[in-house]
């Protein structure tokens, strides 16, 4: 499959993720050179000094370009949010209603990951007719849990909302935003979290799931994978790791921004972006 030399990238956000977006941003453009990104910041309180350090973290501002994207509060009125999991978190479910309408597709990316290889390939990937792809963080008892607990039908994958490659035409042909809202108001009492909820609960059938080693790997999925192993897969090192794959995640509770993170991805994935970024 040939290499593109553009690609849509959306990200939804406040104030309070604006450095590792920055991080992000500048591990982006390192990890991907000749590729021209849009990147869509959809938001609903950025201000233009949040918008000024997260142009400052970018190499080259002819290479990714920053689109402020701003979403009125009350545009997607009665969704769930809370402290940890701020309004804008189930902005990405929208996306097709507020980027452009000549977009075909757009990859999401959580604001606390790192892209450490090329995206190119990745990036034209045949949904198969599936609204998205993504990868999943659960595994045998726990992926059984989620899927009776959402009403998931039977071989279907529950995956993390952190990376979505979005074929935005066929969102726009097939989904009702009061649909999705009526869907959370109906079955709030079993979805815990809100945006990764929703969309496996509504989209479980229309999702390809992808390599998580590749496409979402945090370090917790890497030491349940090596765990459960087989003498056929082997090991999955840091060496393995830096050659392979694509977008690394830091989503446990302490991050490498936080005081007493001990995680090796922080060391190796983050610090090396975050130490080239002037303040």
């Amino acid at each position: 499959m040939s290499e593109v030399s553009e690609i849509n990238i959306l990200v939804t956000l406040n104030s309070g993720y604006v450095g590792p977006l920055r991080v992000l941003l500048r591990s982006l453009c390192e990890s991907n050179p000749g590729v021209r990104f849009d990147v869509y910041v959809a938001h609903s309180s950025l201000r233009e000094s949040d918008f000024k350090r997260i142009k400052s973290a970018i190499p080259d501002e002819e290479s990714c370009r920053i689109i402020n994207t701003y979403i009125s509060p009350d545009r997607f009125p009665g969704l769930p949010y809370s402290q940890r999991w701020p309004r804008e978190a189930c902005y990405r479910i929208f996306a097709a209603h507020y980027l452009p309408r000549d977009l075909d597709r757009v990859l999401y990316l959580d604001p606390d990951m790192a892209v450490i290889n090329r995206l190119d390939t990745f990036y034209k990937t045949d949904l198969q007719g599936n609204l998205m792809a993504a990868c999943t963080h659960m595994f045998g008892f726990f992926q059984d849990l989620q899927r009776l607990r959402l009403k998931m039908s039977p071989g279907s994958v529950y995956i993390n909302s952190g990376m979505l490659l979005m074929d935005l035409e066929r969102f726009r042909r097939e989904q009702v935003v009061e649909d999705v809202l009526d869907y959370y108001e109906k079955n709030k009492r079993m979805i815990y979290l809100f945006d990764q909820d929703i969309l496996n609960g509504l989209y479980h059938a229309q999702t390809l799931a992808v390599d998580t080693l590749r496409y979402n790997l945090d370090e917790k999925t890497l030491k349940i994978y090596n765990f459960m192993r087989t003498s056929k897969t082997g090991v999955v090192n840091y060496d393995w790791i830096k050659k392979n794959t694509a977008i690394i995640h830091f989503c446990s509770k302490v991050k490498p921004w936080h005081e007493g993170y001990k995680g090796k991805f922080g060391e190796l994935f983050y610090t090396p972006f975050a130490e080239k970024i002037k303040e």
